[in-house]
């Protein structure tokens, strides 16, 4: 589709909309391109793919917005320097805009903008048209999202009536996505309710003719299973993740509207009850893993606070509880029912008000929470199977959650970083390199970005190499910035290796080739060491000494430490508390060690920098020796020098005094500090959660660190459950898979509800332990329970059944019938 760069704004965009609209009348669909997928969700949920109508135009506003206000609007800014120089090639502006002007030029096309896609949708809608309907959601989002990143940068620079326009257009934008989103909605129920979920011989429960004779339950909840899948991975993939969710579970919770009503009036024959009863179990095992990408954590999973859950979710655990008690009420055996009940309908469990966890996900889905074989029903989630829960619905998001990701690192004793540290350090053994964990250059898979719209260049990596190295770099990072015992964590990990300790030997100081687990404990260190640098290049130019420069370094460390996070301070003395008498670190003391090779490293890397400045110099400089150890002009080799006497800092006891002193001012705080909080009872609060999340994306090393971490945590996911189901922390046994498991082929998909076979209850019907089922409190009006009772399809048949059953029946019958219960004996 031809455009046109040049004229005026309005033009371009008028000339841009009439083209689009034919070509969607002459191909019946609309161009669209994906967005950058570092971009992608977040806090504003940006979408996934847009229209090229409305990422062009997002385009042609951010370059007006430079030239009329010579900054980025920040949409822009993390683009790389090539990026920026193509935009400003291709998109410049040949006038001066004044901020008032650009604010007008920007809400004139928006509301064009506005009515074109008004038209797009319409047209969508009648002809049911998904591609088209998600390129102009996209295209909504990406506009409110780019009005409100200006209405924030030019708050201040614009009059109040330039603002109240650029709110009034972000309003109406917003307005619009969260309209198509409930016409999506929309479109996927009726499409369940109408072609999904009619389908007539399973549905002919009245049929005294078997189902299927008896070896499989209906199709519908098979095609209904399949259905939701599939449009789970279509939203994934398509909307945005935030919005994408609400739509999965507004999907879900209607449908299930459809199915719990069928059972709950259903009343089946003889023959067709335990079709009913499959179905019935499939539809809450179903529930329970479809759940999981509809719930945002754990709590919601398990019903905790039910009033105080978003809607959709608190209607599926009301729903799904309603089909339990019809499960248990019409499925139970006669006799192991009569058992129960014998002792009055009042009595019951079941008429109990129902409390957390949801009781029909433990019997439905027990994996999703450990193993239930000891007791159903449980008061409260034990930490060993919360943190199982909060994996599997971490893994099920449609994007990452970063304080999630933390907190599941955090629970149950941080069992998750126990298993990935045994594995990745057993992995990567003696393996050792430079610190070039950064280089994002060399860590993208296939050398190239992603391409997508507001690309970042250099700084996007759309798929990365996850090795044992990279990822226990990423893994031992994050535990440096969060971990409160660093001692159970990190060093029982590391006492793997016979000779860990030997790269903190005091000869290991200029080797710039360490294990990944020393680099990430070396990184956070790094940024001190930058103004220590200019302290000491300021102290050789006024003539200090190389023993004076050395007393320098260790009193600029005694007042700078204070700026590096806790957790690295007590993993380096939980290291320095386990070293073996062969070891003999710098200065008898790890802390000083781990520093002073950091030191080591920048003034090394320092070094090499200004020999690159003034090989580019064309200018030569005159030498003025001075009475000193240093010739304070050529300062390559001061710092090399300084870099040298580093490695020597402890010679001939000239600072053991101060680095003693040193270490115990370190010490002493460290442990006021652990003594004066509770960072223990409080570690897993989501106050303290999200600090740790935002102090590590606040750097570039942490963004990284966690979203290795967390595709590292996806694709070992299977492993994980398997051992945090067995309280097992030990090393896995097999590798760590290169692709997530959570991709399977259709047949599985179709024939499996997770790894189960999807008629496991018929198959272990007798198997079930009823009676402890119906001891679960339920909150079961007593009106209720006797008629769901009253709807079993024995008490229509009782020539059918065996003597036993008849007397069971009669007794339950007439429990049921009398105003005041009687009690058998």
């Amino acid at each position: 589709m031809e455009i046109m760069e040049d004229g005026n704004l309005v033009d371009r965009v008028r000339i841009l909309l009439q083209r689009d609209m034919q070509y969607y009348q002459e191909m019946q669909t609309v161009l669209k391109e994906p967005l950058c997928s570092r971009i992608s969700g977040g806090k504003l949920d940006f979408p996934r793919h847009a229209s090229f109508v409305a990422i062009k135009i997002v385009a042609w506003w951010e370059a007006d917005f430079q030239a009329a206000f010579e900054r980025h609007s920040g949409l822009t800014s993390l683009m790389g320097s090539k990026s920026s120089a193509t935009a400003e090639n291709e998109e410049r502006v040949i006038k001066k805009i004044q901020p008032s002007e650009f604010v007008l030029l920007v809400v004139d096309t928006a509301d064009k903008l506005l009515e074109h896609l008004h038209l797009l949708i319409q047209e969508s809608l009648d002809h049911a048209d998904l591609t088209v309907l998600t390129a102009t959601l996209g295209a909504a989002a990406l506009i409110r999202n780019c009005l409100w990143c200006y209405n924030q940068q030019a708050k201040n620079l614009i009059s109040v009536q330039s603002s109240e326009k650029l709110n009034a257009s972000y309003k109406s934008y917003h307005e619009m996505a969260e309209a198509v989103a409930e016409r999506l909605l929309d479109l996927h129920c009726r499409l369940i309710s109408l072609y999904i979920l009619n389908e007539a011989d399973s549905l002919s429960w009245h049929d005294t003719k078997s189902f299927f004779e008896r070896e499989r339950c209906s199709f519908v909840i098979q095609m209904w299973w399949l259905y939701i899948q599939g449009t789970k991975t279509d939203l994934w993939s398509t909307v945005s993740p935030k919005m994408a969710q609400r739509v999965f579970s507004g999907m879900l919770n209607e449908s299930l509207s459809i199915i719990i009503t069928r059972f709950v009036y259903g009343k089946p024959s003889l023959v067709r009850s335990e079709q009913f009863w499959t179905d019935a179990f499939n539809v809450l095992c179903c529930t329970g893993y479809l759940a999981l990408g509809a719930c945002v954590n754990a709590n919601e999973m398990i019903g905790m606070r039910l009033n105080k859950l978003p809607t959709a979710i608190r209607d599926i655990h009301t729903k799904c509880n309603e089909l339990l008690i019809c499960l248990l009420l019409r499925g139970t055996p006669l006799q192991e029912l009569y058992q129960v009940f014998r002792f009055g309908l009042e009595n019951l469990t079941i008429l109990q008000p129902r409390r957390e966890p949801a009781p029909w996900l433990l019997i439905a889905a027990p994996n999703l929470a450990g193993s239930i074989d000891s007791d159903v029903y449980i008061s409260n989630l034990p930490k060993d199977r919360g943190v199982i829960l909060e994996l599997n619905v971490l893994r099920h998001q449609p994007q990452p959650n970063w304080p999630q990701l933390i907190k599941v690192i955090f629970m149950n004793d941080y069992a998750v970083a126990k298993i990935l540290l045994n594995t990745l350090i057993h992995k990567c053994g003696n393996f050792t390199s430079e610190n070039d964990f950064e280089n994002f250059e060399k860590l993208r898979l296939g050398g190239k970005s992603c391409g997508g719209f507001l690309c970042g260049g250099i700084t996007c990596n759309p798929s990365m190499k996850v090795t044992s190295a990279l990822g226990l770099y990423s893994l031992m990072y994050i535990l440096t910035y969060i971990a409160q015992d660093p001692g159970c964590v990190i060093v029982p990990a590391l006492k793997q290796l016979p000779d860990w300790s030997s790269y903190l030997d005091r000869q290991q100081v200029w080797n710039q080739s360490r294990p990944p687990w020393l680099n990430a404990i070396l990184n956070p260190v790094k940024n001190m060491m930058h103004p220590i640098i200019e302290i000491l290049l300021e102290a050789v130019r006024t003539g200090a000494s190389m023993y004076q420069a050395m007393s320098l370094v260790i009193g600029c460390f005694t007042e700078l430490y204070v700026t590096l996070p806790p957790s690295i301070l007590k993993t380096v003395l939980a290291l320095h508390d386990n070293i073996p008498a062969h070891c003999h670190p710098i200065g008898g003391n790890v802390l000083l060690h781990v520093l002073c090779s950091s030191l080591y490293t920048a003034l090394i890397e320092f070094s090499e920098i200004c020999e690159m400045e003034i090989q580019d110099s064309s200018t030569t400089r005159e030498i003025d020796y001075e009475l000193n150890f240093f010739d304070p002009n050529d300062i390559p080799a001061t710092v090399t020098s300084l870099a040298e006497a580093i490695c020597s800092i402890d010679e001939d006891n000239k600072h053991t005094s101060q680095i003693d002193d040193f270490f115990q001012i370190v010490k002493t705080n460290i442990q006021a500090s652990n003594a004066d909080s509770c960072i223990k009872e409080t570690s897993n609060t989501s106050s303290i959660i999200e600090i740790y999340t935002d102090e590590l994306l606040f750097t570039s090393s942490g963004r990284q660190a966690l979203k290795l971490t967390h595709e590292l945590l996806i694709r070992a996911s299977d492993l994980l459950l398997n051992k945090l189901r067995r309280n097992d922390i030990t090393r896995f046994v097999d590798n760590i898979p290169e692709t997530s498991p959570l991709v399977k082929p259709l047949t599985h998909i179709m024939f499996h509800i997770e790894d189960t076979t999807f008629d496991q209850f018929l198959i272990q019907y007798e198997k079930t332990n009823w009676r402890k089922l119906l001891t679960m409190p339920l909150s079961v009006t007593l009106d209720h329970a006797r008629s769901q009772l009253l709807s079993r399809p024995e008490f229509k048949n009782v020539g059918e059944l065996s003597h036993k059953d008849k007397e069971a029946m009669c007794s339950l019958k007439k429990l049921c019938s009398s105003i005041k219960t009687a009690h058998f004996k």
